[in-house]
């Protein structure tokens, strides 16, 4: 027995021993340390994946394929608020709330009260005011701060509460469905971010082609050619006017057929006679009438 002893200790000293001088190479070395920090790293990333994991969500087994982005489908994964509203069908006694209806109501005074941090100021300024409002899927998918959603929803009603008056006093005036001067207002200016209609109270992106301007009638915004200057105007209420009657002119007059509650006819009608070059003009106007149920003004 002491005789295989020996043997062993004899064979572990002398394996210690080349293990050791076999250490003593850099490239041992440097091939320990990597296989230690890939472990180390796999274990963080693991960790990392729990961590972040979402916690308050159900995945719908329905829900098979990836949805294109480019359209309006439904999430493959839903918040348990969804999954309890579908368990819960509304009464036939009760009224299904429409989004025109929600979105008019007054905001949570926590949402206006926490303001967004910087980050989400800056994620929401990449998008126009009327993005969250008309594809409400967008902050969703982009993670936006439900403080910065409320607040451009805010802004939106506060741009229709402010000009609805002016565009209901001009529709009778001259025609104009109030709800198609109030889309165009809000597309055309960013719901009155704009430059245009910041600097020169522009709200409709109006063009000045005259040769023989007097000082403040019009701006450049991009180069010497005259095409690119823009008319100022003194005031919102006087660029509002001039919207009404810039719609009197030939190529636009034939639209008072259509009266002022076909805003639709009116939306292709504006398209059609070349007032916008964007082919999916129409559609936007007649999207954003809907959404904020804007033809409550149309009398």
């Amino acid at each position: 027995m002491d005789y295989y002893i020996r043997k062993i200790q004899h064979f572990s000293v002398q394996n210690w021993k080349r293990l050791n001088t076999l250490y003593k190479l850099k490239w041992v070395q440097i091939a320990t340390v990597a296989i230690v920090l890939i472990v180390v790293l796999q274990k963080n990333i693991n960790v990392s994946v729990n961590l972040f994991s979402p916690k308050s969500t159900i995945v719908d087994p329905k829900a098979q394929t990836v949805a294109d982005e480019s359209t309006e489908t439904e999430p493959l994964i839903r918040s348990k608020e969804e999954v309890v509203l579908e368990s819960n069908p509304l009464k036939e006694t009760e009224k299904e709330e429409t989004f025109s209806d929600s979105f008019f109501k007054q905001e949570p005074e926590h949402l206006l009260r926490n303001m967004p941090t910087a980050a989400d100021a800056n994620i929401a300024n990449t998008y126009s005011n009327l993005g969250f409002i008309l594809n409400p899927q967008l902050a969703v998918r982009l993670k936006v701060s439900p403080s910065v959603v409320a607040i451009k929803k805010k802004k939106c009603r506060d741009y229709i509460e402010r000009f609805s008056p002016i565009a209901v006093e001009e529709m009778k005036k001259y025609g104009v469905p109030a709800s198609i001067t109030l889309a165009q207002g809000l597309l055309e200016s960013n719901v009155g971010d704009s430059k245009l209609a910041v600097r020169n109270n522009n709200h409709f992106g109006i063009k000045c082609f005259s040769t023989n301007c007097v000082k403040g009638h019009c701006s450049n915004y991009t180069d010497d050619s005259h095409k690119d200057f823009f008319r100022v105007y003194k005031s919102d209420r006087e660029s509002y006017r001039a919207h009404s009657t810039f719609l009197q002119r030939p190529r636009y007059k034939h639209l008072k057929k259509y009266g002022s509650k076909n805003y639709e006819k009116w939306a292709h009608g504006l398209k059609k006679a070349g007032y916008a070059t964007d082919k999916k003009y129409a559609y936007k106007l007649i999207d954003i009438v809907k959404k904020l149920n804007l033809d409550r003004f149309d009398i």
